[in-house]
Formats: C-alpha cells, sequence, structure tokens
C-alpha cells in the first residue's frame, strides 16, 4: 500500500463529507511527515481527482452496472482516484495505478471490492472520453471538462462562440504571481535577492510584479518574513493599478477581505494617505491586520462592515474598492470546487452586488472614482450590474481603462480577463467616475 495515494483517498472522502478542498489537503499534509516529492505527488493527484470529478464519474459509471451514487464512497474513492491517474498522469503505468487502487481496498475496509475496483479500472483504461456521443452539447460539455450544468449554461449563454476554449481555459494553470511591497525594498532589489538565493523569476506585464516559479511554501521565498512582497493575482493587481489612485488619497476597501487589494492601495500610497479596509467578518478582519502588519503598512485602517449597509462613521472617498462577493466562475483553475458550485443563487448575489455599488456610490467625493471588480465572468454580475446602476445615477460615468495585458476583451469600457486568451484568472474591471 502507497501512503501518498492513501492520503489522497482519505482527502477525498473528507472533501465529499464537508470541507474544502484546500483545507483537507492541508490538513493532511501537515499531519504526515512526507518528502517534497511525496507531497507534490499526493497533491496533483487529490486535486486532480477533485478537478476531474465529473468527467471519472461518468467513465466508471459507464462500466458499472449498480449507480456510483449507492455504492461504498470508499471504493468510489479508490476508484476515481486510479482513474485520474490512468487517465491523466502519464509518468504513471497503467499497471501500477491498478494494483495501487486493488491494495488500498483491505486498508480502507473494503477487500471484497478488490476482484470490482480491479475489473472496472482495467476496462475504463482504454475509454476515450472524446469519442462519447452525448445527447445534447450541455452535458457534452459538462462531463468532457467536468463541470456543473448551470456553469456551463451561463458560459454557453454568455459566450457562445468561444464557450468550449472557455471551459478549456478552467485546466489552465495559474500563474503564481506576486506585487513586490516598494513601501519596503525596491523592485531592482527585489530581484536581485531572488536572483543571489537561485530563485527564478518572470517579469509581468505590471510594474513591481512578478511570476515567480517556486514549488514549496511561499513562506520559504526569500523576503516573505520581512514582507518584501505578497500574493496577489495579475488581474486583482490591475484592478487597482486602474483605479489611479494618487499619494495622499483617502481609499476605502468595501469588501476587503483576503487583503490583497487594500495592501495594494496601500502601497500606491506609499503609506500616505489612508486606506480603510472592511469586512463583516472579524476572523477575516484579522487576516487583512496581520498581512499589514507583515508588509508594514501604517496607513490602513479596519472597520467591521457590511458592503450592502450604508454606514453613516464611514467618511467620504476619494477611491472606492468594491471587489464583490461573486459566483467565481474565473477562477475555477484555482478553486476546483466551485466547479460543482450550483449558479441557483446567482441573481440574489447580483442583487447584492449592485447593493453593494449603490451604497459604495453614497461613500464617494464628486471627481471620486470606484472600482468595481468579480473574479467571474458572469456577465449578470458584470456589464448587468454595471448597466443597472448607470441608469439608476445619471452622476456616474465608465472611464477608459488602458490595461497593459495581452488579449483582454473591452466592452463599452469595461475590461473582461479570460483565462484562455490571457493566462490570468477570469476577471472583470469597471471604473466608474462620479462627475457630480
Amino acid at each position: 500500500m502507497d501512503l501518498s495515494r492513501k492520503l489522497a483517498v482519505d482527502c477525498l472522502l473528507r472533501v465529499e463529507k464537508s470541507g474544502f478542498s484546500n483545507l483537507v489537503l492541508s490538513s493532511e499534509l501537515d499531519s504526515h511527515n512526507l518528502t517534497a516529492q511525496d507531497k507534490a505527488f499526493v497533491t496533483k493527484l487529490f486535486y486532480g481527482t477533485v478537478e476531474r470529478k465529473l468527467t471519472l464519474n461518468y467513465i466508471l459509471q459507464k462500466h458499472l452496472t449498480k449507480p456510483l451514487a449507492k455504492m461504498d464512497k470508499e471504493v468510489v474513492a479508490i476508484m476515481q482516484s486510479g482513474l485520474y491517474q490512468i487517465l491523466y498522469m502519464e509518468n504513471v503505468p497503467n499497471y501500477a495505478a491498478i494494483n495501487q487502487a486493488v491494495s488500498l481496498c483491505p486498508v480502507f475496509k473494503k477487500t471484497s471490492a478488490k476482484g470490482l475496483v480491479n475489473a472496472v479500472l482495467r476496462k475504463c483504461s482504454s475509454f476515450d472520453i472524446g469519442k462519447e456521443q452525448f445527447k445534447d452539447r450541455l452535458t457534452a460539455l459538462s462531463v468532457k471538462y467536468s463541470v456543473d450544468k448551470d456553469i456551463v449554461k451561463i458560459i454557453i449563454n454568455d459566450y457562445p462562440d468561444m464557450a468550449e476554449d472557455i471551459l478549456k481555459g478552467m485546466f489552465i494553470t495559474p500563474k503564481f504571481t506576486v506585487k513586490i511591497n516598494t513601501v519596503k525594498i525596491s523592485a531592482a532589489d527585489f530581484k536581485k535577492l531572488l536572483t543571489d538565493n537561485d530563485i527564478t523569476y518572470n517579469e509581468m506585464p505590471l510594474d513591481n510584479a512578478l511570476e515567480i516559479i517556486h514549488k514549496g511554501s511561499v513562506s520559504e521565498i526569500p523576503g516573505f518574513k520581512e514582507g518584501y512582497f505578497y500574493v496577489q493575482g495579475i488581474t486583482s493587481q490591475y484592478a487597482i493599478k486602474a483605479a489611479g489612485i494618487k499619494k495622499g488619497d483617502n481609499v476605502l476597501d468595501l469588501c476587503a477581505a483576503p487583503g490583497g487589494k487594500s495592501f495594494a492601495a496601500a502601497v500606491e500610497l506609499d503609506n500616505t494617505g489612508g486606506v480603510t479596509s472592511c469586512d463583516p467578518n472579524p476572523s477575516r478582519l484579522k487576516l487583512i491586520t496581520d498581512g499589514a502588519a507583515r508588509l508594514g503598512l501604517t496607513n490602513i485602517s479596519f472597520v467591521e462592515n457590511h458592503g450592502e449597509v450604508y454606514n453613516e462613521k464611514l467618511d467620504k472617498y476619494d477611491v472606492i474598492i468594491c471587489d464583490v462577493p461573486c459566483s467565481g466562475i474565473g477562477i475555477i483553475p484555482k478553486k476546483p470546487d466551485l466547479r460543482y458550485k450550483s449558479m441557483q443563487e446567482v441573481k440574489n448575489l447580483a442583487q447584492l452586488q449592485y447593493d453593494i455599488l449603490s451604497t459604495a456610490a453614497k461613500y464617494l467625493k464628486e471627481k471620486g472614482t470606484i472600482v468595481y471588480s468579480t473574479c467571474t465572468i458572469n456577465k449578470l454580475e458584470n456589464e448587468q450590474v454595471i448597466d443597472k446602476f448607470l441608469k439608476g445615477n445619471t452622476n456616474f460615468k465608465l472611464k477608459k481603462q488602458h490595461c497593459p495585458v495581452d488579449n483582454v476583451i473591452s466592452t463599452d469600457e469595461m475590461i473582461t480577463f479570460l483565462s484562455h486568451l490571457t493566462g490570468f484568472d477570469g476577471f472583470f474591471v469597471a471604473v466608474l467616475e462620479k462627475i457630480w
């Protein structure tokens, strides 16, 4: 029995009961003394199996007489992880994946399932999903790309000509990007620090942004403890750059956790002015507080606040950041759990987004700027929220954006990032100016 494969199955079972995949994996890895190579194997096998779950289940069910839902969960998880290795891990021989899956059955007290697991995986090993005939396009795309039908419907509706390319893009591994904290260190000195420690990096299209090639913990990167950088995607960095923050500005981050945009705003201010960082959850606010302390950003204050509810204690602001709660469709490659998230509540979510934006407008100074952003590509949560807001607030207009990232989609001064075109997160940014 291979411990790495057992841990992957343990994680699958825990996620099935309850819990987010990243938290489950972190807990399992921390509780075992594994080599870096073993950790990497468990991570790839577990995340990959979660990511391809719909596809794996479809193929398995084709070779079973009993519905998967009525089978022992341990047996299902063993077969899922075994089939993932066969179909998607080129460095694992089929016989090894099958043999190891069979050997896991007694470990999970399912010895009687050994024959079934062996037979099913052998049959599945030659299955080609690309040649399968489905009853309709929706089902085909959902199964082939392992995404809930609700999400596929949204993508087909909003992007009919590139739906399949967008779904393919959901398997693109996101770049690991950081923002240099120029309050503490210059970009040149930070790059030298990386080079001196044999850390490879690539320049990004935004100032003080780098892609770092590193497989270990982020805390192991030189300069982390000193607060020389923080992890932030290029799309989020761009949203703050688009705000046009000037030194001395008073900035409100209305939906701040986990804090990256507050940090970016504080760095843009060069520790001048002020950033009011809001979240309704005290524990999430603490994350921001701790992050700001590590980075040495002293111009951030923290307020427990619901973004959709007007708070008369808040000030008037030059710039307001509205990175609103959303469906998260754009960051599915980072969070495979989101692939199976129902979109039933998306209309309520769009109303909440509109309410937050409308409340933000009440805090804004004349000639001030609101940056509205989401990590989704759903137009109901993006363009339609902005259109509705502008119809009811004629004293606002969209500002022109100048995005240095190649292949973004610009529609009526609103910017959408699609992963398959840009290589970055799916993301939306609109910049609104208060005229009077």
